[in-house]
């Protein structure tokens, strides 16, 4: 019993330092940060689902519901697929895509 108190003791103040840092310095609030971590899982999901984007070369940030994706594509199309996926999702306001395309090399290309 004492250690099921304990967990729960750590894993609250876990989650409580993390949400605090940015509502104490009124960054955002408390609502404000679990939307903008509801929107990044389901973007992350988005890309996921998506078999045209390679899901794992992406990072999402998401400040008060706008998302700033970054990473590396393979093309241009599919940055801009994953920048569509993101967008589709309800309650995205905005979409700063700083996701850079690979070159290739003709030289190394097999």
């Amino acid at each position: 019993m004492r250690s099921i108190t304990k967990f729960s003791t750590v894993a609250a103040i876990a989650v409580l330092s993390t949400t605090g840092c940015r509502v104490m310095h009124h960054q955002e609030t408390a609502g404000q940060y679990v939307d903008d971590t509801t929107l990044s899982a389901r973007a992350k999901a988005a890309l996921i689902k998506d078999k045209e984007v390679k899901s794992s070369d992406f990072s999402v940030q998401v400040y008060q519901g706008n998302v700033t994706l970054t990473g590396v594509a393979s093309s241009p199309a599919e940055a801009r697929r994953a920048e569509m996926d993101i967008k589709a999702i309800e309650g995205v306001k905005s979409v700063k895509n700083d996701v850079r395309v690979a070159e290739t090399n003709p030289a190394t290309t097999r």
